[in-house]
C-alpha cells in the first residue's frame, strides 16, 4: 500500500481516537460528575468522623460537663426526696399523737361534765347514767380510731408520692446520659445512611465512567482501522483488476519456459 495512502488515514484515526479519549471529539461527550463526599458535622459539641467506613461521634468536654451537670441535678433531687421521705413516718406519728391527745382531752372534759350533770340529777349510778357515759366513751373511741386510720393513710400516701418522685428523679439522672447516647447514635445512623448512599453513587459513577471509556475506546479503534482496512481492500482490488499480477505472471512463465528450453 502506498505511503501516501496510509499516512492520512492513520493520522485521522489517531486524531479522532485521542479526541474521543480526552472528551473533546465532535460527538460532544463529557465525563459524568463524581458525587460529593459524605457530609460530616461539627456543632453543639458533637463532631463526626469517617474512618475506614465507620462513622464516629465525639462529644466535647464542655458538652460532657453539661450533660453530667444535668444528671447530677436529678441525682441531688433524688437525695433530697429520700431525706424528706425519711421524715414522713415520724411526722405523721407526731401528728397522730397530737390529734389523739386532743381527742383524749375532749373526752376527759366531756365525761367529767356528763358525770357532774348526772350527779346533780341524781342519776349517776342508774342504768340511764351508765348508758349515757357508755355512749360518750364509744363516741370518743370512734374518733380515736378514725384519727389513727386517717394518719396511717396519710403516711402511706405521702410516702408513696415521695417514692414516685424519687424514682422519677433517679430515672431522669440515668435517662439524661442515655438520651445523649441515643442522640449520638441517631446522628451516626443518619450519617451512615448518607455515607452508604454516597458509596453507592461512587460505584455507579465508576461503572458509568468505565462504560464510557470502553465505548470511547471501541469507537477509537473502529474509526482508526476501518479506513485502513477499506483502503487496503480497495488497493488490493485495484491491483488485481488492473491485471498487474496476471501480466507479471505471464512474463515470469515465459522466462521460465525459455530457460527450460535452453
Amino acid at each position: 500500500m502506498p505511503t501516501s495512502l496510509i499516512a492520512p488515514v492513520v493520522g485521522a484515526g489517531v486524531s479522532y481516537g485521542l479526541n474521543s479519549m480526552f472528551g473533546s471529539g465532535s460527538s460532544g461527550s463529557s465525563k459524568p460528575a463524581p458525587p460529593p463526599p459524605p457530609t460530616m458535622i461539627n456543632a453543639g459539641g458533637l463532631t463526626s468522623s469517617l474512618n475506614n467506613g465507620s462513622i464516629g461521634i465525639t462529644s466535647s468536654g464542655a458538652r460532657q460537663g453539661m450533660v453530667g451537670n444535668v444528671a447530677d441535678t436529678f441525682g441531688n433531687l433524688s437525695g433530697e426526696l429520700g431525706l424528706l421521705r425519711s421524715k414522713v413516718a415520724p411526722g405523721i406519728s407526731e401528728l397522730r399523737a397530737s390529734r389523739l391527745g386532743e381527742i383524749e382531752n375532749a373526752r376527759t372534759r366531756a365525761i367529767g361534765d356528763l358525770r357532774e350533770n348526772l350527779q346533780r340529777r341524781r342519776v349517776l349510778g342508774s342504768s340511764f347514767g351508765a348508758d349515757a357515759i357508755s355512749r360518750a366513751e364509744s363516741e370518743f373511741a370512734g374518733q380515736r380510731e378514725k384519727v389513727a386510720a386517717e394518719s396511717t393513710l396519710q403516711e402511706l400516701e405521702a410516702t408513696n408520692n415521695l417514692i414516685q418522685q424519687q424514682f422519677t428523679a433517679q430515672r431522669a439522672q440515668f435517662q439524661t446520659g442515655l438520651d445523649e447516647l441515643n442522640l449520638q447514635a441517631s446522628i451516626a445512623t443518619g450519617l451512615a445512611t448518607k455515607a452508604t448512599d454516597t458509596l453507592s453513587a461512587n460505584a455507579r459513577f465508576e461503572a458509568a465512567l468505565a462504560s464510557q471509556e470502553a465505548a470511547a475506546a471501541g469507537k477509537f479503534f473502529g474509526q482508526t482501522f476501518q479506513p485502513v482496512a477499506a483502503a487496503a481492500g480497495k488497493a488490493a482490488g485495484n491491483l488485481f483488476s488492473s491485471g498487474g499480477f496476471g501480466s507479471g505472471g505471464g512474463s515470469l512463465t515465459g522466462s521460465v519456459g525459455a530457460g527450460a528450453g535452453v
